[in-house]
C-alpha cells in the first residue's frame, strides 16, 4: 500500500453517534480513500458504543482506519499528540468528533496547500471555515446548546478544521498537554506563526459543527474550563492584540462590566447621567433580554457570564496577564 498524502486525526470520547456521522463523511470524501488515512484516538470512552462504531467501519475496509485507545481519560491534547505521531502522511488534518466535513474537505485542503506556493511547504497552517450543521441548526440550537462558527482571520486556530505539515508538528512538539481542556489549539497555532509559518485559508474546505446539547449545568461547567486560556495569552504577546480594549476576552465581558458600572451610577440623577448609564449598560441589558435564552433566563445568562469572567480572572492572576 502506498503512503497516504494526508492523515486525518480525530480525538473522541463517548460520542458514538456523532463519531459515526464523521466517519461516514470521511467515507464520502472526493479524495481517493487510498490517498488518506484516518487515526482515531478514543480517550477512554465510558461505554462500548464508540468501539462498536469503529469496529464496524474498520470491517467495511473502505477507510484506512487505525484506532488508538486510552485506559483513562488524558484530554484532547494528549489524544491528538498520540495520534499524529503515528501518522504516515506529510500533512495532518485535525477534525473533532462532533463535526461533519463536506465532501471536498480533504481535497480542498490539499489544493490550498499546493496553490499557496510557499518556498517552504512545511511552514504552513491550513485553515478552513466551520459552520453549524444544517441538519441540526437552528432548530436544535436551544438555550443550553453550543456550536461553532469559524471565519477567515479568527485567532483561535480551532481544531474543528485545521491542518499542519507533519514536519512542523515535529518541530513544535505538537499540542501542549499541560493545557488540559482549553487553549491547546490556539497555543499551537500561535507557536507555528512565531516559528515563521504562513496561515493558508482553504475557503472550500468546509466543516459542519454539530449542535451539542450541554444542559444547564454543562453550560456553566464549560465556562469554568476557560481558566486555561490566560496561559496562552501570557505566552503570545501578539494574541493580546485580539483582546477587547486591550483587556477583555470578548465583547460579552466588556458589556458585563459596563452593566456593573451602570449599576454603580444608578444614584446619579439627571438626563445626562441617564444617558451615560444607558450608554455603558445598555449593551449588556440587550444581551440578557435578546439572547436566545430569552428574558426569562436572564439570571441564568448572567450566571454563565459571571462564571466565565471568574475563570478568566483566576487564570489571569495565575499567569500574570492583564485580562478579564
Amino acid at each position: 500500500m502506498s503512503a497516504p498524502v494526508v492523515s486525518v486525526v480525530v480525538p473522541t470520547r463517548d460520542r458514538a453517534v456523532r463519531l459515526g456521522r464523521l466517519l461516514e463523511a470521511l467515507r464520502g470524501q472526493t479524495l481517493d480513500p487510498a490517498s488518506f488515512e484516518v487515526i482515531v484516538c478514543d480517550d477512554a470512552s465510558a461505554g462500548p458504543e464508540p468501539g462498536r462504531v469503529l469496529d464496524a467501519v474498520a470491517a467495511e475496509g473502505v477507510l484506512d482506519l487505525r484506532v488508538l485507545r486510552h485506559d483513562v481519560p488524558a484530554g484532547p491534547a494528549v489524544a491528538r499528540n498520540r495520534a499524529w505521531r503515528t501518522a504516515r502522511a506529510p500533512l495532518v488534518a485535525f477534525v473533532d468528533d462532533d463535526c461533519v466535513p463536506s465532501p471536498r474537505w480533504l481535497e480542498a485542503l490539499l489544493d490550498a496547500w499546493d496553490a499557496a506556493g510557499l518556498a517552504d511547504r512545511d511552514l504552513a497552517v491550513l485553515r478552513g471555515p466551520v459552520a453549524p450543521d444544517p441538519a441540526e441548526y437552528p432548530h436544535e440550537f436551544g438555550p443550553f446548546a453550543t456550536t461553532l462558527w469559524v471565519q477567515k482571520g479568527t485567532p483561535r486556530f480551532e481544531t474543528a478544521n485545521i491542518a499542519y505539515p507533519r514536519a512542523l508538528l515535529e518541530r513544535l512538539g505538537g499540542f501542549d498537554e499541560r493545557l488540559v481542556i482549553a487553549g491547546e489549539d490556539t497555543d499551537l497555532g500561535w507557536r507555528a506563526i512565531e516559528a515563521g509559518a504562513a496561515v493558508v485559508w482553504a475557503g472550500d474546505a468546509l466543516v459542519h459543527h454539530g449542535v451539542v446539547q450541554q444542559g444547564p449545568w454543562g453550560r456553566l461547567r464549560k465556562g469554568w474550563r476557560w481558566r486555561y486560556v490566560p496561559a496562552v495569552f501570557a505566552r503570545h504577546p501578539g494574541l493580546r492584540r485580539e483582546l477587547e480594549l486591550g483587556v477583555f476576552w470578548g465583547p460579552a465581558h466588556r458589556w458585563l462590566f459596563g452593566g456593573l458600572l451602570a449599576l454603580l451610577l444608578r444614584r446619579r440623577t439627571g438626563v445626562a447621567w441617564s444617558f451615560v448609564r444607558w450608554w455603558v449598560g445598555g449593551p449588556y441589558l440587550r444581551r440578557l433580554t435578546h439572547y436566545r435564552t430569552g428574558p426569562l433566563l436572564a439570571p441564568y445568562r448572567l450566571a454563565c457570564d459571571l462564571v466565565e469572567v471568574a475563570a478568566i480572572g483566576a487564570g489571569a492572576v495565575r499567569h500574570r496577564v492583564p485580562m478579564i
